[in-house]
């Protein structure tokens, strides 16, 4: 993978993402392609929480 260092826009959006995650529990999104900021949301689907525990890497 290439590092890409985020654009400025993007860096804004993250860091708000991040405050919104710290001060109001709201959920930052990731593309499950290439784990990319996508946004936030204060509700999370069944679908996106499923996807994110099989993503996990199991190991016994």
């Amino acid at each position: 993978m290439d590092f890409r260092p985020l654009s400025d826009t993007e860096r804004r959006q993250l860091i708000n993402a991040l405050r919104g995650n710290a001060e109001h529990d709201r959920a930052i999104l990731m593309d499950r392609r290439d784990t990319s900021f996508i946004g936030t949301t204060d509700e999370v689907t069944d679908e996106e929480v499923i996807s994110a525990i099989r993503s996990v890497p199991c190991h016994y």
